[in-house]
């Protein structure tokens, strides 16, 4: 048995976890932000279907389940991809650092 430990970071990029039969799974944010998945039914406890996770939280909750979800028999051998949205996640061509707008002040025309 092994623990399959998903880091979860800044990236954007689905993340895909293809586990064997006696494997368990455990996700670490590493930045706060969203996770989703479709495949609840085949880990216990349930992945949840949107979940905020606190920047360093793990899932599931380490106090509770020390080695992670439980091994599944069904769930071996299979590709899962799950989706994990960071807090913060700027559109493109914006910038973080202040800047100053310009303003032309025009003429407005008589009508």
């Amino acid at each position: 048995m092994s623990i399959v430990v998903v880091p979860l970071t800044d990236s954007t990029a689905p993340v895909e976890v293809t586990i064997e039969a006696t494997d368990t799974l455990q996700f670490v944010a590493q930045v706060s932000g969203v996770f989703t998945s479709t495949y609840a039914k085949y880990f216990c406890p349930h992945l949840p279907h949107d979940k905020s996770l606190k920047q360093n939280e793990t899932w599931p909750n380490a106090t509770n389940y020390p080695l992670g979800t439980e091994p599944n028999p069904y769930a071996a051998g299979k590709t899962y991809t799950f989706t994990w949205t960071p807090d913060g996640i700027q559109q493109p061509g914006l910038t973080s650092t202040p800047g100053t707008i310009h303003v032309d002040t025009g003429t407005m025309g008589n009508s």
